[in-house]
């Protein structure tokens, strides 16, 4: 069932009808005294009805004229009623909160008090007589307004003065209320005339059976007496259905297939539950009893519980355990002797709290009572959290045995990891042998050895228990828990018994006996990755030097395996989406071909199976024509549909629509776009054809089924046209004897011979006249007759003598004639101009006229790129396997769930037209970017500028600033796009009930005549479809954005209010806070509200109270949807981003998606959920837009088809995935809200759903829009966010389980899928630290030098050429495996082919080297330290040039940094190994790593707009230094000041426990290996290896230091003596001056020493600084923590100036910004500059056009045989190709 309450005509509200009972706040649009409303304070909530009553009757308001027309009174002074109406809103507000305690009630109160004056009371009593006896159109609002009237009445009449009569009334208007309140679905309490919707079977069925309250104990109610002593009396509460039983019995808040296979699916997961503890199901039903009256109550009850539940949704058992407790009241139990009735139906237990009763009736708990008694204690359990800990206090462990540690991934995967080490044991022994070959394994004595793998196993066991278990298991023993420490002492004695002696031991003392052996080692043979080390005589370090060189390929071995899941799935994924037909149709030549078997390919997936005439394979005529008929509905509301959206022109629309009337000709009507020039061609074949006999001519027009139908139309059209303007009847028949000597010599094969074809061409022309003459404008009529009399006559006389060898005697016959009948008009006068207003035969004069003139350039219509990706992608999905489309009655419903926050609505026309810092503006930038998505001159601005200048729409200056909002709004990701693409599914549904309940005659006259079909029908039709879908938007913060004075804030409130106006049947669920006055207190109170739409208003449907604010214990997002989910209806819900889209086309093949759920293959369950493909529509903003748009299609489709099969180990990503409704509401919901384990709360609902027995499918054959971040800093945000919800994957306990029960293949495809990806990127980096940190060791301690030069050693460099591996990780090469075979299955490997080198050409792998940074710093850094919190990335357009200060804070501790420490690693391994040996290895592997460190350095400011012009970078220099210099404090944000944002930098520190204190330390020691390698290969040293050297390097740095302080507090003490500040400043400067003159002098110091000692001092100086920040609390205890902030202050000066030092000479440079500029793709970004009217932006255009014509040749001069290439080009970039066309830019 779904929501709607009716559709919206155009220019029109929607029609309102009967309403259900509810509780209501409405909210005007604009009100111009609105802020008496919006500022009621929640305390006051409900005395808003009454200001808006008061507000809406001071408005002029025509229908209260009608009203007062009863009875010939009329309302004088409306006023009156207004003010009348605040005294009582002022009188309520005193009542209920008399000490004005509430925040806000006071400054209320004074408003109210302004606006109170005397007034005449018999107005206010003529007013509610009015309304009391008005008529029952719109009764729910008037009721509603009379209502408060009469309370306004009681408060400021006295009550002698009030008449029976007006009391009489006030009764029928509550008794009235009830019958017209608002409603969601169902009027249920209606009167009068039964909606379309009550009318249906289904719906009959339901109540029926809900209202079965027969042999129910009727529970009875309290009510107060008068008398102080008497009892209160009791009485039998009113029941209408069963719902309405439970409520009163449990105590709800209850506003308003079969019964069998509904509680199988609905109870499944609650009987497991009970088997599973050995207890005895409460949902039996006893014998003799209603089966299905019993079945309903249990229904009922479980699922107004979960309603109830709030927060403890997330929590299935406990849902399980309260009904399994609460169904036992109404449970009947049998014994052998008699029935025992029990419970409720015993009435002696209380149904809530279990007590018992003393009475003979059940007396019915309050209402909320199940609220407050069971669900209200546990959320306040839940709300004790343990993480809600006061700042500057480390917080406890909060989930899973959170002790933050990399274990857990080896405790997730012990099995993978046990297997890894195995095999690489095993590897090892084998290569052992003699000769290293794999066969030497079958040898016995190696076989033997080979074993002893187990005893590895069996230690690593004892690892794991040892490591991961023995906290636990010291924290049972101190609370005695025996059976944790039995299980421990069993896995540990196992272990050990497990350990003996092993050969492999041997080996390893053979090893240490003989260090000179020469051993080769055999790495990953499958890989034929062979590496070769030696162990040399003489050298002592043979354990650092195996550790340095072997180090980095164990790594390398560990993360191989995902290199070759790449190629595995990169191959399987391309070869499976080939077999799935994907791709077949990828061009509109492939259309144009295949586009004859589109409609009965349509017909086959997309009507439903009953008609059996579609599924034959050889159908007849009449049958085709049918199927064509249904086709061109659809087809054509499709292409409607994207003019709608201005992606093609009216030009356009009209080449690709087919003709409805199919049965006014004898062929098949095809889109003009087939047909272009056919008449042509056919014309010019007949004109040049030579022979007499017209058999081969006509098998020659037969052969092109277009061009056969283009002639046979042409020809019958015409004849229908000329017989429609005749009105003579001899004229018609010489028309006829034309036409029968054409048809007779067809048939006799004597066309050739009976007219001549050289007349044809003539004829032609005239015709194509005479068409454009029928359609043109005219004002005279009888000039415009004589006109069509001329052309016809012309026409005939071409014919009759030019055509026709025997034309002359049809003229004879007519002068015969005309002679006979005494005429003497000419031939052809008399024409019937009327039938030119008749739209049918309009239709088939367009036509006509497309057929005679439309060019061979029609067939590459639409020109339009997006378009065309639709039109293609519908077409082959079509071709796809599929399901059978079921009827949309016998379909399953489903509803659509979209959470929002704070995101962008509507963009507004000042927020279009707000400029930025250089003069560009959003509607500007989008002008510019979208043209460049096309090949031509149209695009889609001009296509919205023909619409709203048409002078058929008549547009408005106000409704073409709306529509140019939407437009903008509609290109970007926002609410509204998203909204309207949803509500597709409404008007796809509506379509299909058309096709389905319309006859022939409907079906062959188009989707107008469903537009003009009777009311019962549409409303029949509306009434099916609203039972079907519904669409709830998740508004969370929709209350406090109506009340917010924020400008932004109350634009989003009001164009969410509009949208809910627009569309009917869009629902908005919020979470509202009110304060109310409890036992004199103010305390505030939660609800989830349900909102639909009215004509000015938004109407309150449902309101539920909560135990509390929900997102208080939960991350947002998920709350947000869990709040929200309990409003859906129907089977299915399909869960939608924000940022989302969908088709008109997509949404045609819903129902076949659908039907998967019932389908089940052999083995498998049936699925839970299904995932569907995603198009990504933001691919075309930029070039980075363009790279994570193919990374990510690439990642929604072949990734998830190879995950979803044969892998299953898909899950649900946060994408567009219909999730079995019931199934997932009695398991916990579609996702887990945790704070921070749950971070990424997605992918916990596929996790949940495969942990529960669920399956998880994936479907290609439809597809829905999705737009990503498109600029550098929010795209690196969102990969922050998505690592770092990784990271917590890693402690979360879902992924232990699927890591245990998996098999053990499948448990690797989980790994390598989610945080294994994460861990192999870590392992990347750390290959590249582990690599140059051991090289350093080998070279500084000279072990390399002694071990290259030793003359007799075997040279081999098989370890270092290992390492290039990893280096194909560096580029990111693989992450475009994927891209490219999507990009090739869909669009071809050629165009593949092109776009892999235009990404590289624009620098692709830059960004994805850079990537991989962000994943690496954040993954790791949440594992170790947690410090997880949300990230905004927005979604906007970015038209500005991010700051150099805004950079270093958003990367500076994830890529500058680590990008300066790989620098200085680099720099010393190339001084220092150079110096004796040089290699053509060490370029090959270093080269990846300068990639990857020039990537993580400058990747932001190559990417960033203007990153490299000259005043932008002034700027940024002013704009840093002063960030730099600005102190923090309280309340000082971080890109305000440096301090803050250094403070905000460590507070991740904290919160950490002490091991990632202590592991952090460990880290940073790697800082001092700089020194102490650095100061002995000084030329000062004399290559002593004194320890002596070492301390005085120390003795050094820290006098340096000393110096430096002293120097900065001397300063801070002199203040303004500045004559002392200079003398201290020189003494120094002497001072140093001096002992640097002595050391080089005396000492021998070097200018290279001053150079390398920098090198040393200033790593030891940073990890100094870090130790001080992991130390903070004892750093400031001993009085250092100022030094350290200055010590970080100087660091942050040095690598800033480092990192702009570069920017700065670049930007120096005009022509490297003109590089740059084409890198990012943005040309309409640059080519809006030149709405800036200065020289330098024309020169920099001019430039640009320059490179990009440089650009596109040298590809061209590259492959100038390439047309693929050359297509490619001219659609990513077609202002470059332009530029080489030398078309001038606009």
């Amino acid at each position: 069932m779904a929501s709607s309450s009716g559709t919206q005509k155009d220019g029109g509200p929607p029609p309102r009808t009967q309403s259900k009972k509810t509780s209501r706040a409405q909210t005007n649009v604009q009100n111009e005294d609105g802020s008496a409303i919006d500022s009621v304070p929640s305390s006051l909530a409900f005395i808003s009805p009454i200001l808006r009553v008061a507000n809406e009757i001071e408005k002029d308001n025509p229908r209260v004229a009608y009203l007062c027309s009863f009875e010939g009174q009329c309302v004088a002074n409306e006023i009156v009623l207004h003010l009348r109406g605040h005294f009582h809103a002022f009188d309520k507000a005193q009542r209920m909160d008399p000490t004005s305690s509430g925040r806000g009630v006071r400054q209320f109160k004074t408003y109210l008090l302004h606006k109170l004056k005397k007034l005449n009371t018999i107005f206010i009593i003529l007013f509610f007589f009015v309304f009391a006896s008005c008529s029952r159109e719109e009764m729910a609002k008037i009721l509603q307004t009379a209502a408060v009237l009469y309370d306004v009445l009681e408060t400021v009449v006295p009550p002698e003065k009030v008449d029976d009569q007006i009391h009489r009334y006030a009764q029928d208007v509550q008794r009235k209320r009830e019958q017209y309140e608002h409603y969601n679905i169902l009027p249920l309490n209606a009167v009068g005339a039964k909606a379309a919707i009550m009318q249906l079977p289904e719906i009959k069925a339901a109540l029926h059976a809900l209202r079965d309250v027969q042999n129910l104990p009727m529970p009875s109610v309290r009510s107060a007496t008068n008398a102080p002593h008497d009892l209160p009396e009791e009485r039998n509460k009113s029941v209408f259905d069963i719902l309405d039983w439970l409520s009163s019995v449990f105590g709800f808040q209850l506003r308003s297939s079969t019964v069998q296979n509904l509680m199988d699916k609905i109870f499944k997961n609650y009987w497991s539950w009970c088997k599973y503890l050995c207890c005895e199901q409460n949902t039996r039903v006893p014998p003799g009893s209603d089966k299905q009256q019993l079945q309903l109550i249990y229904i009922g009850l479980y699922l107004l519980i979960w309603g109830e539940a709030s927060n403890i949704r997330f929590m299935p058992e406990c849902i399980c355990y309260i009904f399994h407790n609460t169904s036992v009241t109404v449970n009947l139990r049998s014994t052998e002797d008699e029935d025992v009735v029990y419970g409720i139906l015993l009435s002696n237990v209380h149904p809530v709290t279990g007590d018992t009763n003393h009475g003979n009736q059940t007396i019915a708990p309050d209402e909320e009572t199940f609220l407050q008694t069971v669900i209200t204690p546990i959320y306040q359990v839940l709300q004790k959290r343990p993480n809600q800990v006061p700042a500057e206090t480390r917080k406890p462990k909060t989930n899973f045995v959170e002790a933050r540690t990399f274990w857990h991934l080896y405790r997730s995967f012990d099995r993978m990891w046990i297997f890894f080490i195995m095999a690489f044991q095993a590897m090892v022994i084998v290569a052992w042998t003699s000769d290293g070959s794999p066969a030497a394994v079958f040898d016995e004595d190696v076989f033997r050895s080979v074993l002893t793998i187990f005893i590895t196993q069996a230690f690593l066991n004892l690892l794991r228990v040892i490591v991961l278990q023995i906290h636990p298991v010291i924290n049972s023993m101190l609370m005695i828990d025996t059976n944790l420490v039995n299980r421990f002492l069993l896995s540990y004695s196992f272990s050990c018994s497990c350990i003996g002696y092993s050969p492999q031991l041997q080996c390893l003392e053979e090893l240490e006996m003989y260090p000179n052996t020469k051993v080769y080692i055999v790495l990953d043979p499958v890989a034929n990755l062979q590496a070769t080390i030696q162990l040399l005589r003489g050298v002592t370090h043979n354990i650092g030097v195996v550790i340095a060189i072997w180090a980095p390929i164990v790594l390398v071995y560990f993360m191989d395996t995902q290199i070759w899941y790449s190629i595995f799935s990169t191959l399987f994924g391309g070869i499976h989406g080939a077999l799935s037909h994907l791709g077949e149709i990828r061009t509109l030549g492939m259309l144009r071909s295949r586009f004859e078997s589109v409609p009965t390919a349509f017909c086959r997936c997309l009507v439903p199976s009953s008609d059996a005439d579609t599924k034959r394979r050889y159908m007849d005529e009449s049958t085709e024509r049918r199927n064509i008929a249904n086709f061109s509905h659809v087809w054509n509301k499709f292409i409607e549909s994207m003019r709608e959206e201005d992606l093609i022109s009216n030009e356009d629309r009209d080449l690709l629509l087919v003709p409805y009337s199919s049965n006014d000709v004898s062929v098949t009507q095809w889109p003009p776009f087939l047909l272009a020039s056919k008449i042509h061609i056919a014309l010019d074949m007949a004109k040049d054809f030579k022979q007499k006999e017209d058999t081969d001519l006509f098998r020659k027009i037969k052969n092109d089924g277009y061009m056969h139908s283009a002639v046979i139309e042409c020809y019958e059209t015409l004849r229908e046209i000329i017989y429609g303007l005749l009105e003579d009847e001899t004229d018609r028949n010489v028309v006829k004897q034309i036409c029968y000597n054409v048809d007779i010599s067809i048939q006799q094969h004597r066309f050739l011979n009976e007219f001549c074809m050289a007349g044809m061409p003539s004829l032609c022309e005239k015709l194509e006249k005479f068409v454009k003459l029928l359609l043109s404008k005219y004002e005279d009529v009888d000039v415009y007759k004589s006109q069509i009399i001329n052309f016809l006559q012309d026409i005939m006389k071409i014919i009759l003598q030019d055509i026709m060898v025997n034309g002359f005697e049809i003229l004879e016959r007519f002068h015969t004639q005309i002679q006979n009948n005494d005429k003497e008009e000419q031939i052809f006068e008399k024409l019937n101009i009327t039938i030119m207003e008749n739209k049918s035969w309009r239709e088939k004069v367009v036509r006509l006229h497309f057929l005679l003139t439309v060019k061979e350039s029609a067939v590459n219509v639409p020109k339009n790129l997006d378009a065309c990706r639709r039109i293609t992608f519908f077409a082959n999905s079509l071709f796809m396997k599929m399901p059978s489309a079921p009827k949309v009655r016998d379909m399953i419903s489903f509803s659509v769930l979209t959470s929002y926050y704070k995101e962008d609505v509507l963009y507004s026309v000042d927020e279009l037209n707000n400029e930025n810092e250089d003069g560009i503006s959003t509607l500007f930038y989008l002008q510019k970017i979208y043209p460049a998505m096309f090949v031509c001159e149209l695009d889609e601005w001009k296509n919205l500028q023909k619409r709203i200048n048409d002078p058929k729409f008549n547009y408005s200056d106000a409704d073409k600033e709306e529509a140019t909002c939407h437009w903008a709004s509609y290109r970007g990701q926002t609410l509204s796009r998203t909204v309207r693409g949803m509500m597709y599914y409404k008007q796809a549904l509506e379509l299909q009930c058309f096709l389905e309940s319309a006859g022939d005659n409907a079906i062959f006259g188009g989707y107008r005549i469903m537009e003009s079909s009777q009311e019962d029908e549409r409303a029949s039709a509306q009434a099916l479809v609203n039972m079907k879908f519904t669409y709830v938007v998740s508004c969370h913060i929709y209350g406090a954005q109506k009340k917010s004075d924020d400008w932004r804030d109350r634009s989003c409130y009001k164009n969410i209010l509009h949208l809910m106006i627009k569309y009917p049947s869009l629902r908005v669920a919020y979470l509202d806070e009110r304060e109310e006055i409890v036992d004199g207190k103010s305390q505030k109170f939660h609800y989830s509200v349900l909102l639909k739409g009215g004509d000015k208003y938004d109407e309150e449907i449902y309101r539920i109270k909560l135990p509390g604010p929900p997102d208080v214990i939960g991350e947002g997002r998920p709350e947000n949807q869990n709040h929200a989910i309990i409003f859906t209806r129907g089977e299915a819900l399909q869960t939608i981003d924000m940022n989302q889209d969908n088709y008109f086309e997509e949404a045609f093949k819903m129902r076949n998606v659908l039907e998967e759920f019932l389908k089940s293959t052999s083995g498998q369950r049936e699925p839970t959920i299904l995932g569907l493909r995603e198009h990504i529509f933001t691919g075309s903003v930029s070039s980075l837009a363009w790279f994570i748009s193919n990374q990510e299609t690439s990642f929604v489709t072949i990734s998830q088809r190879i995950l979803a099969n044969p892998l299953r180990v898909r899950f649900y990503y946060g994408h567009p995935d219909i999730f079995d409704r019931i199934f997932h509401i009695t398991r916990g919901g579609i996702g887990k809200a945790s704070r921070v384990i749950n971070y990424g709360a997605d992918i916990y609902a596929g996790m949940n759903s495969t942990l529960r027995g669920g399956y998880i499918t994936y479907h290609e054959y439809i597809q829905v829009g999705k737009g990503r971040d498109v600029g550098m800093n929010q795209l690196s945000s969102f990969e922050a966010k998505v690592a770092g919800g990784n990271g917590e994957q890693t402690f979360n306990r879902d992924v232990y389980r699927l890591g245990h029960c998996f098999d053990f293949f499948r448990m690797l495809s989980f790994y390598f899928t989610t945080v294994g990806f994460y861990l192999s990127s870590m392992v990347i980096v750390l290959t590249v630290y582990v690599f140059l940190y051991g090289r350093l060791y080998l070279i500084m301690s000279g072990l390399e030098r002694e071990i290259l030069e030793n003359p007799g050693m075997y040279q081999s460099m098989a370890l270092e050429e290992a390492l290039a591996t990893q280096s194909v990780f560096q580029l990111g090469l693989l992450l475009f495996l994927p891209m490219v075979m999507e990009i090739g299955l869909e669009k071809g490997f050629c165009s593949a082919l092109c776009d892999f080198i235009i990404m590289q050409l624009q620098l692709a792998s830059v960004f994805f080297a850079f990537q991989l940074g962000t994943k690496v710093h954040y993954f790791g850094k949440t594992i170790l330290h947690g410090s997880l919190k949300f990230l905004a990335t927005g979604r906007g357009f970015v038209v500005y040039h991010a700051k150099f200060s805004e950079n270093y804070r958003q990367y500076s501790r994830s890529h500058f940094v680590k990008g300066l420490e790989l620098v200085i690693l680099l720099v010393l391994y190339e001084v220092y190994w150079h110096s004796y040996r040089s290699s053509n290895n060490f370029y090959f592997i270093t080269l990846p790593m300068w990639f990857l460190v020039g990537s993580w350095l400058f990747a932001p400011f190559v990417f960033n707009p203007s990153g490299f012009d000259w005043q932008k970078t002034v700027d940024d220099w002013t704009d840093w230094k002063r960030w730099m210099g600005n102190r923090g404090g309280i309340g000082t944000l971080p890109y305000r000041s440096w301090e803050s944002w250094w403070d905000e930098e460590q507070k991740h520190l904290k919160f950490s426990n002490i091991r990632g204190r202590i592991l952090e330390i460990i880290l940073v020691f790697r800082f001092f290996i700089y020194q102490y390698g650095i100061v002995y290969h000084l030329d000062i040293a004399h290559r002593t290896k004194n320890t002596v050297v070492y301390g005085l390097s120390w003795l050094v740095l820290v006098t340096t230091l000393l110096v430096l302080k002293m120097v900065s507090m001397g300063g801070r003490r002199s203040g303004a003596e500045f004559q002392l500040m200079f003398r201290i400043k020189a003494l120094v400067f002497l001072g140093f001056m001096s002992v640097m003159t002595v050391l080089f002098v005396v000492c021998g110091l070097t200018i290279s020493d001053l150079f390398a000692c920098m090198l040393a001092f200033l790593p030891t100086g940073w990890a100094i600084l870090l130790i001080g920040q992991v130390c903070r609390p004892l750093f400031k205890a001993i009085g250092l923590w100022d030094s350290v902030k200055e010590l970080a202050r100087a660091y942050e000066y040095i690598m800033g100036l480092l990192l702009f030092a570069p920017i700065a000479i670049l930007s120096w440079f005009p022509f490297f910004g003109q590089v740059c500029r084409p890198l990012l793709k943005a040309i309409g970004f640059w080519d809006s500059t030149k709405k800036l009217d200065r020289p330098r932006v024309h020169n920099e255009i001019a430039s640009l056009r320059a490179h990009s014509h440089f650009l596109v040749a040298s590809i061209r001069i590259w492959a100038p045989n390439t047309p693929a290439l050359q297509s490619s080009i001219q659609q990513r970039s077609p202002d470059f190709y332009d530029c080489h066309q030398e078309k001038r830019l606009d």
